[in-house]
C-alpha cells in the first residue's frame, strides 16, 4: 500500500509581488533622490520606506524558510522564490554605493 501524504501546494506569488513592488518603489525613490535638488524630504521618506520594506521582506523570508523546511517536495520552487526575494539586497547596495560615490548625502 502506498503512503499518500497530503502536502499542500505552496503558492509563492505574494513573495514575488513583494519583491517586485519593493524594487519598483525603491528605484523610484532613488531616481527622485538623484534628480531633485532639494532631496532632504525624499531621503527621509525613502529611508522610512526602506526600513518598512526591509521588515516586510524579512517576514517573507522567514515564511519562505519555514515553508522550505516543512514542504520538502517543493524545495526547488521555494528556493527560487527565496533567491528572487534576496535579489533586492545587491540592488539596494548598488543604490547606496552610487549615492556615496557621487557624494549626494
Amino acid at each position: 500500500m502506498k503512503n499518500v501524504i497530503n502536502e499542500e501546494k505552496f503558492e509563492g506569488r505574494a513573495s514575488t509581488e513583494l519583491t517586485i513592488g519593493s524594487f519598483i518603489i525603491c528605484s523610484l525613490f532613488f531616481m527622485l533622490f538623484v534628480l531633485v535638488k532639494d532631496n532632504s524630504y525624499i531621503l527621509i521618506v525613502g529611508f522610512l520606506f526602506t526600513v518598512v520594506a526591509l521588515f516586510l521582506n524579512a517576514i517573507m523570508l522567514f515564511h519562505l524558510l519555514e515553508s522550505y523546511i516543512s514542504l520538502p517536495n517543493q524545495r526547488d520552487y521555494i528556493g527560487r522564490k527565496i533567491l528572487i526575494l534576496l535579489s533586492n539586497l545587491p540592488i539596494a547596495l548598488l543604490y547606496y554605493t552610487i549615492i556615496i560615490k557621487l557624494n549626494l548625502l
